[in-house]
């Protein structure tokens, strides 16, 4: 007779759920796509203010700010 203590089909070893260091280029890829969102919205940004309608009113509301605040300054 033999002294087998396994259990069969039942798991008699916990294993332990995935760490970071068992996915080492994950870190890296999640930088990268969150890299190239931030400049593509920064893209659709720049088009959007630099387009005439948007920029004149960038434009007014700037030069509103710096009268407004002139009158401190004397």
């Amino acid at each position: 007779m033999t002294e087998d203590i396994s259990v069969a089909g039942t798991d008699a070893v916990d294993q332990a759920p995935p760490t970071r260091r068992d996915q080492p280029g994950m870190v890296s890829a999640e930088w990268a796509v969150g890299i190239i969102a931030a400049i593509a919205i920064a893209g659709v940004l720049l088009g959007i203010v630099t387009s005439g309608s948007v920029h004149d009113a960038l434009l007014k509301f700037i030069l509103m700010v710096i009268h407004s605040f002139s009158g401190f300054l004397q």
